[in-house]
């Protein structure tokens, strides 16, 4: 298994203490933002073939996928998280990391993530998903961003309360801690844009969600 400075960041956060409750975090601590980014990527992936979720972590994702009637398999390093995506939807999972897919070529019509981006190597991830892809299949990769103006005085101060709350929900701490700046030093949107044309791409593609604290960055295979 490939290990490098991202996955160590994301050892660090996604722990069997914080598996339990990530769920419930991710929508409280976007404010409810990450069910509409993920409606975002479904509206973009939409039709009838089968999906990949990279880093599905507990299944959110991949729950919202299956419930539109298409099949969809997903992927994860973390094994806790995984148990707790089983328990929800059953044997769709697999272990393992995104810079070396354990599927055949051509397999999916979509490859999909959700916060991965910013903890792989994104040259390795984009190529691999290029391969899993079928001839017109599409990726989408959607993270945080860092924004810049005024929002940044916002998003500054919204790690601090996050620090703060970090104090008495111990087990999120490293991630309430570390995670800002994870995102502001990740380049994940230049480098994915880069990798999909490299790879070979079509109609690549990247905008911001939500003044500027989210992307997708969006690829076609010809």
């Amino acid at each position: 298994m490939l290990v490098h400075a991202g996955h160590a960041s994301a050892r660090k956060f996604f722990t069997p203490s914080t598996a339990p409750s990530y769920d419930a975090v991710v929508g409280i601590t976007t404010f409810g933002r990450d069910a509409a980014w993920k409606r975002e990527i479904l509206k973009v992936v939409s039709g009838h073939g089968p999906v990949l979720d990279l880093a599905c972590g507990t299944g959110i994702l991949t729950s919202m996928i299956r419930e539109t009637g298409r099949p969809v398999a997903g992927l994860d390093f973390t094994r806790d998280y995984l148990e707790i995506a089983k328990d929800k939807m059953g044997p769709l999972f697999a272990q393992g990391t995104a810079e070396v897919l354990p599927y055949r070529d051509g397999t999916f019509d979509a490859v999909v993530s959700s916060y991965l981006a910013k903890y792989v190597d994104v040259s390795l991830m984009v190529c691999e998903c290029l391969r899993v892809l079928k001839p017109g299949g599409i990726v989408v990769l959607h993270d945080f961003a860092c924004p810049g103006g005024a929002m940044r005085s916002l998003w500054n101060a919204y790690f601090a309360a996050l620090r703060l709350a970090g104090t008495f929900a111990r087990s999120w701490k490293p991630v309430f801690d570390g995670l800002d700046s994870v995102i502001c030093q990740s380049r994940w949107e230049e480098q994915a844009i880069d990798a999909m044309q490299k790879c070979g791409f079509q109609g690549v593609a990247g905008r911001h969600l939500t003044l500027g604290t989210a992307a997708i960055v969006v690829g076609r295979k010809p």
